[in-house]
């Protein structure tokens, strides 16, 4: 048998994994781009003799230091932390989380679980992010993302009971196919079809909404069974279709939707270990000792001739100057530092809402893949808690790491899943007086989605972005009309310094969009280098 590309990558992929696979469709040209990088070509000696101080650890800060690098140019990285990655940080047995306020947890999950507190999946789409993944041979596995056997819940549906997303979803459609149906049939689309037309959309119809000859919709194997197909003489018996009132009344649209948002489309990928592998990945790929860990930045001083930043680190305070500056300190962070930049730019730092997204997330036996039979995905329902994401990794073991509770605590006209500023409502969650009620409110969602089964979650661990020090808020709200004018402000340049991070770009809360405006920043530095 000849060796055909295909069966070249399926060995390799055998033999080397996921990144060994991606590098080598990669140079064949395989695979898609989402979009043209700024970043420049640069020789290796382009940034000779020029230094660079890096405000920041996180994704967008380890891209410009690994870029700037690999042009010639001298670089310093000051982070807050004791870690790198920035809010791509993985929760697991050892972690100590701590709010602003004191408030410590420490996890003790076993297993190897772990809690992707920022990030948690990477699309197909994010080609840049997926090279880096690459490069620096951070190995990749499928984040199941949607599972047709996670559940949805709504008290006016099905009694209240919890069923399998297949069965909302085909019914919705089924339901909807009936309808156009009956239109064309009764020439309501004569003015947009032809005769011809109008049998071919009928014949869509009838396999898009599995409708019966007569054009109705009666149910479909696509939302599952009662009974279950199986050996000997019994047949197997469909779900009897949900009424499209209960339908209409529960509004699916979240989790029926869910996975047409352009970010969330299947294939989706996940860092096998935890998300912040890559933050150590591009570690390793760096010089030693060029991240100072522990060394929050507390001013900043530009001029036309260079950049001069004041930091503490053990106790001390110290300064470091150079001839350019990257600052991807979150903005909210940025609006308390002291620094020298326009009253403009400082006013832009408080001119993008951030969004106050949370997760909970405890250890259990997989009483959803060894009862329920859902491996991945999202179940969904309407409740405080409005969705339970089941763990991709390590499936088939003992425990895991389900997550129960993904949003914003704070109310904003953005969409969904965003939040705001402290003026903004909070949410049925968020208006949640406790850090105790929060947790119940978890366990309730999992108890209504698997009934019986929330005494086995122990060993919780409560996400407040607004409360993670260093962080103040997950990611900058600048989808909004109102921060058109801020991301334009935080655009210019401020004598030497140039601001980068996910809010600068159009992929805000992504990974992707923090490496592109770390590549924008560099394209900058280096037309001002070439000038």
């Amino acid at each position: 048998m000849s060796l055909t590309r295909r069966i070249f990558l399926q060995r390799l992929a055998q033999v080397g994994g996921y990144s060994a696979a991606f590098s080598a469709m990669h140079a064949l040209g395989l695979t898609p781009s989402s979009g043209v990088s700024p970043l420049p070509e640069l020789a290796a000696d382009f940034g000779k003799g020029k230094t660079v101080l890096i405000l920041g650890a996180g994704i967008a800060g380890l891209t410009a230091a690994y870029e700037m690098c690999k042009a010639g140019f001298s670089c310093t990285v000051l982070e807050a932390r004791e870690r790198p990655g920035g809010r791509s940080w993985s929760v697991r047995d050892g972690s100590v989380v701590e709010f602003t306020d004191g408030t410590k947890q420490t996890c003790s999950w076993g297993g190897g679980g772990y809690l992707n507190a920022g990030p948690a999946r990477i699309p197909s789409i994010h080609t840049h992010l997926l090279d880096y993944c690459a490069k620096l041979g951070v190995p990749l596995e499928v984040e199941v993302n949607v599972s047709r056997s996670a559940l949805m819940q709504a008290p006016g549906l099905n009694g209240g009971k919890a069923v399998p997303q297949r069965q909302v979803i085909h019914d919705t459609r089924g339901y909807l196919a009936e309808l156009l149906s009956k239109a064309v049939k009764k020439s309501a689309l004569d003015e947009e079809l032809t005769a011809d037309e109008k049998t071919q959309m009928l014949d869509f119809l009838m396999g898009f909404g599995d409708l019966g000859t007569d054009g109705k919709y009666t149910g479909t194997m696509r939302g599952g069974f009662v009974t279950p197909r199986g050996a000997g003489p019994a047949k197997h018996v469909l779900n009897k279709p949900l009424s499209l009132k209960e339908l209409l009344v529960a509004d699916f649209s979240k989790g029926e939707l869910y996975e047409e948002q352009i970010d969330w489309q299947a294939t989706m990928f996940q860092p096998i270990g935890g998300m912040d592998q890559i933050g150590y990945g591009f570690v390793k790929a760096l010089p030693k000792e060029m991240i100072q860990y522990n060394s929050p930045v507390v001013d900043i001083a530009t001029s036309s001739s260079g950049v001069t930043v004041t930091y503490t680190c053990a106790g001390a305070t110290k300064t470091a100057k150079a001839d350019f500056c990257i600052c991807t300190m979150p903005i909210s962070v940025l609006a308390k530092t002291k620094n020298n930049f326009t009253a403009k730019t400082q006013a832009a730092f408080s001119g993008m809402p951030m969004t106050a997204l949370y997760k909970i997330a405890w250890e259990s036996p997989r009483f959803w893949e060894t009862e329920s039979r859902i491996y991945g995905g999202i179940s969904f329902l309407k409740h405080p808690v409005d969705l339970v994401w089941y763990p991709s990794a390590k499936m088939f073991s003992p425990t895991g790491v389900i997550v129960a509770g993904f949003n914003s605590e704070r109310e904003d006209s953005g969409g969904l899943g965003m939040g705001g500023t402290n003026s903004f409502k909070p949410t049925e969650f968020g208006a949640l007086p406790t850090h105790e009620a929060k947790l119940n409110a978890s366990r309730s969602a999992v108890e209504t989605l698997h009934p019986g089964k929330s005494h086995l979650l122990t060993k919780p661990i409560y996400i407040q972005w607004s409360s993670i020090p260093y962080s103040l808020g997950c990611f900058a709200n600048n989808h909004l009309a109102s921060s058109d004018g801020a991301y334009a402000q935080l655009e210019t340049v401020e004598g030497r310094t140039y601001f980068a991070g996910d809010y600068l770009s159009h992929l805000v809360g992504w990974q992707e969009g923090a490496v592109l405006s770390a590549h924008h920043a560099i394209e900058r530095i280096a037309m001002q280098v070439k000038a």
